[in-house]
């Protein structure tokens, strides 16, 4: 369950990157060009690292015996 958490998690910080990189490219377009780009990259930032905070702090479930 680790393995897939952390490729999963390698995923989403490379979308944070690109995020990060397309933030600091949107700063030299136009005003409403670069208005909708930078809210479409904050929301994709923020729901990037929403996703590693529940992909780590969610539990186990525990295994029950069926039979």
């Amino acid at each position: 369950m680790n393995l897939v958490r952390s490729v999963i998690s390698v995923f989403l910080l490379v979308l944070l990157m690109l995020s990060i990189a397309g933030w600091i490219w949107a700063g030299g377009q136009p005003y409403f060009n670069m208005l909708g780009a930078r809210f479409v990259l904050a929301l994709c930032g923020l729901v990037s690292l929403g996703s590693l905070g529940l992909i780590w702090r969610e539990e186990h479930p525990q295994m029950t015996k069926q039979g």
